[in-house]
């Protein structure tokens, strides 16, 4: 594949997937504020739980899809055919039988959710939900194996337009269920419905992309290739069992303290997912890119691409951060009212998770990209202990928000400056990353200064539609002006603005004329 190929794919996928996200939020808001007056925060908040559980039954998966992702990159890039069939074709096994252990699991648990679970919702209707839930959960491992092919092609825009379309149809579904139903089963049904249809269309759809799958369907990795995968898969594994405490454990442990507190804190991280969403479209659109860097250039070279990775990651992290903080307890009240809004110590260790998670996206993406997880095993599970200690602690002792705090303070105590070094060294040849710790931190000072400071100037402000978007757009000229001051200068700026910025206004003008 040549750059220019490589440069049209990212565009695709990036457009692609931010069209795709927009209109889904814009339903999914419609839907959400329909469910939570016909059906009710209680069905939402076991709903959550239910989903959290179920990612951590999937642990069996964990580092088998993005180590199959670094195994294709060279023979995609070779167009050795063959050898990526053999790759899909081992995947497959794997994933029925991943399949397969989920709902054992799943049967397993179930005695047990009444411990994490606190409702008046009767048990037998948390129980089908559970079933239902798992029945999709597993079935997705039986035919979505060939999409990963697709993501290694960085043709993510394929399944993006077919998301778009499959999802559009079913959340306009959902909404007619629930105004006319008010029944959280059916509506559960058409979600799951949906979901396998997605799946067996993406199915179709990369047999025909790629007809040599059927050709050499029987191959399947030779011992040595089968060593490989299973050497990354070791190592992958305990970076995303330390994933899957910070991200699905969170709501287990809210539940414990109030099953409630889950539906109300998913309102406000429905906007910080979507969000995330947007971003990692940016960040799955280039990470083919960045492996294939790894084997091609120099440490320097390697080096300079991370330090604009970098800065574009931190504007991004930064502008969305302080959107967030200034405009989240606004949205909610218009939205869905004053009895939806939680408390500032939340919201403040919401938005501190949210920023910590965006703004140091960028050394792990460069890690994993670069094959470098294979180093991390050790600290990551570290990582997953300290945080789910810390988690139990801070959650006893300060509530909610002590649970959110407690994934940052875990992070910054082990993989924060683990990762930094490992990449630094390996990557870079370059011994301290100093600069890198110390960018991160006076850009998160910034950014909670900034949205403290706004919040407070506009403290007496009417909350209204119009008012809503007069403080989004100042935020976002603060925000810009404070970018540009501290980095106006920065050499790695200005390379990025006169590479993609300037150039591509001249080359407009030069068209034009």
């Amino acid at each position: 594949m040549n750059s220019e190929s490589k440069v049209k794919n990212v565009a695709k996928n990036t457009i692609m997937g931010i069209l795709n996200n927009l209109a889904l939020v814009a339903l999914n808001l419609i839907s959400r504020k329909m469910f939570l007056r016909y059906i009710g925060i209680d069905y939402l908040s076991i709903g959550q739980v239910i989903n959290n559980i179920l990612s951590i039954l999937a642990f069996s998966e964990l580092g088998v899809a993005n180590s199959v992702l670094y195994m294709l990159y060279r023979p995609v890039a070779k167009n050795d055919t063959e050898r990526i069939a053999r790759i899909i074709g081992s995947y497959k096994k794997i994933n029925r039988i991943i399949g397969c252990i989920i709902i054992i699991l799943g049967i397993m648990c179930m005695p047990f959710l009444n411990r994490f679970i606190h409702t008046s919702i009767d048990i037998n209707i948390v129980y089908s939900v559970f079933i239902l839930n798992l029945l999709y959960s597993s079935s997705t491992y039986f035919c979505s194996y060939r999409q990963v092919l697709i993501n290694a092609n960085q043709k993510n825009y394929i399944i993006s337009r077919i998301s778009l379309v499959i999802n559009f149809t079913g959340i306009i579904i959902q909404i007619v269920i629930i105004y006319f139903t008010h029944n959280y089963i059916i509506y559960l049904i058409v979600i799951i419905a949906m979901g396998v249809l997605q799946n067996i269309i993406l199915y179709k759809k990369a047999g025909n992309m790629f007809p040599f799958l059927e050709k050499y369907k029987t191959y399947r990795l030779n011992e040595n290739e089968s060593k490989v995968l299973l050497k990354n898969v070791k190592s992958m594994f305990s970076v995303k069992i330390c994933g899957i405490v910070i991200n699905n454990t969170d709501n287990i442990l809210i539940s414990v303290i109030n099953t409630l507190m889950v539906g109300y804190c998913a309102n406000y991280s429905i906007i910080s997912t979507r969000i995330k969403g947007l971003i990692s479209i940016f960040h799955n659109s280039i990470i083919y890119s960045l492996g294939i860097a790894s084997v091609e250039k120099n440490n320097e070279d390697r080096y300079q691409i991370f330090k604009k990775f970098q800065l574009v990651n931190i504007f991004i992290a930064g502008i969305t951060s302080v959107l967030i903080g200034v405009l989240w307890n606004d949205f909610i009240k218009l939205w869905l009212g004053q009895d939806f809004v939680i408390s500032d110590i939340i919201i403040y260790s919401m938005l501190l998770n949210y920023l910590w998670s965006t703004i140091t996206a960028s050394i792990w993406i460069f890690r994993d990209a670069n094959g470098l997880f294979v180093y991390v095993r050790h600290i990551i599970l570290a990582n997953a202990l300290l945080n789910l200690v810390i988690s139990i602690l801070l959650g006893k002792f300060i509530g909610v928000a002590g649970v959110y705090f407690a994934t940052i303070i875990a992070d910054i105590l082990t993989d924060f400056w683990y990762d930094a070094k490992l990449v630094y060294i390996k990557l870079f040849g370059k011994k301290n990353p100093l600069e890198y710790f110390v960018e991160i931190f006076f850009n998160i000072a910034i950014i909670v200064i900034m949205v403290i400071l706004i919040k407070y100037i506009f403290r007496f402000m009417e909350i209204t539609v119009l008012n809503f978007i007069i403080k989004g757009a100042i935020t976002t000229c603060a925000y810009l002006v404070i970018f540009c001051s501290v980095y106006g200068m920065n050499p790695v700026f200005k390379s990025i603005v006169n590479t993609y910025i300037l150039s591509k206004i001249k080359s407009g003008v030069n068209r034009y004329e």
